[in-house]
């Protein structure tokens, strides 16, 4: 069946309601997923229970995004998106019933449902709805929609956590976070209008999974670097911050908060340069700061220096919404979601580790669980820079 005509109409309508339901969800999820390791740690977890959850949701990450770019292509995106958002909500339930640390680990599969499934077809609307002239503003608007609930959500998990307890608090979060998914839903069943798309079958998708643009695997290879930099240390920030720095859970939130609004303050400027002219410088930058941040993270030693090294993190997102619209240009035409499936799957697969790489270094010191972190993500930064980086401007075109 052959993709039927789509209005301009339509087309905004079905990323408004994107959007919306991006919102929704990040709204609930942010209330509580920064806390994790220390609702492992409540529920009888070690740091080593930390590692395993860090490098579980990573694996799912991975394994879950070749799949939902297959399902996406075979059924279409609003019916995925919504059985994306509805399997994540049992999971929402389950994290909240949880009564031991490994628990978690059972319901983390339906929890990772929509910020893993869901990822190839998100890009699928995006890339159906708009021009490739439009398409880094587009990825910046999702990331700010993605971004400004991080800004508020933290900080009201932490309050949450320091008025009810570390349990009561996070499942508190955890209740609102389910309202929230199921009125993303109610939004998306009523809003989204998709003509039939061409439907590829598992076996097409599957078959020609493997031929990326050749460009394409260059800025594969650069992210898997960057990313297992990022994973090293990832999922021990909130352990650092509250432990070894010794701020509270609420200031945690504030921190986090302020890395988001760096982000948003130089999304959509970033975004429409990057569209006007080209795209690889800016990814080189983003890239410079994924080292940068973890570098700044490990050297600070009071709550002054940590601010910086958050701000930092805000910063790491500054060429993000370039680098999605470039995998979006690169993807072939028909099999967007197959290709940007296949890009995070083979990622994913190779960065899980990471957090594994991250518990040994912290038992070590953790100091060296940053410093080892940012040397990874330099290396990444290199590659880019001296492959996509030095395209002149008609190849990247």
């Amino acid at each position: 069946m052959t993709r039927g005509p789509v209005s301009a109409g339509t087309q905004r309508r079905n990323l408004t309601a994107l959007l919306a339901a991006i919102f929704f969800i990040a709204s609930g999820e942010e209330l509580w997923t920064r806390f994790v390791p220390n609702y492992l740690e409540a529920l009888g977890g070690s740091v080593l229970a930390v590692s395993a959850y860090g490098t579980f949701k990573d694996l799912l990450d991975a394994v879950y995004q070749f799949p939902g770019g297959v399902l996406t292509a075979r059924v279409g995106p609003k019916s995925s998106l919504l059985a994306f958002n509805g399997l994540a909500i049992a999971g929402y339930i389950a994290f909240a019933l949880a009564t031991r640390w490994w628990m978690l680990l059972i319901a983390l599969p339906l929890v990772m449902a929509w910020q893993s499934f869901s990822l190839p077809a998100t890009f699928s609307v995006v890339a159906d709805s708009l021009e490739k002239g439009e398409r880094s503003v587009a990825f910046a608007l999702q990331s700010i929609v993605r971004r400004i609930p991080i800004i508020i959500a933290p900080t009201l998990g932490g309050l949450l956590i320091g008025s009810f307890g570390l349990l009561l608090g996070i499942r508190s979060a955890l209740a609102i976070g389910i309202a929230l998914g199921v009125a993303a839903a109610i939004v998306q069943i009523v809003s989204y209008r998709f003509q039939q798309p061409k439907l590829l079958s598992i076996a097409q998708s599957v078959a020609g999974a493997a031929a990326l643009d050749p460009a394409l695997k260059q800025l594969l290879l650069a992210d898997c670097f960057v990313r297992f930099g990022q994973g090293i240390g990832e999922v021990f920030i909130v352990l650092y911050a509250t432990q070894v720095v010794g701020v509270s859970a609420a200031t945690f939130g504030l921190l986090v908060g302020l890395a988001m609004l760096t982000s948003i303050a130089v999304y959509v400027p970033v975004a429409r340069a990057a569209d006007a002219g080209r795209r690889e410088p800016w990814i080189t930058l983003t890239y410079g700061f994924f080292a940068l941040f973890p570098l700044a993270l490990g050297l600070s030693a009071t709550p002054g220096m940590l601010t910086a090294a958050f701000i930092c993190m805000g910063l790491r997102e500054i060429g993000e919404p370039p680098r999605k619209a470039l995998l979006v240009d690169l993807a072939r035409v028909d099999r967007k979601s197959v290709d940007v499936g296949a890009y995070y799957f083979v990622r994913g697969l190779i960065v899980f580790p990471a957090s594994i790489v991250g518990g040994v270094l912290w038992r070590v010191s953790p100091h060296l669980t940053f410093f080892v972190a940012a040397g990874v993500a330099l290396i990444g930064t290199l590659i880019f820079a001296l492959t996509l980086g030095r395209r002149p401007r008609a190849a990247a075109a």
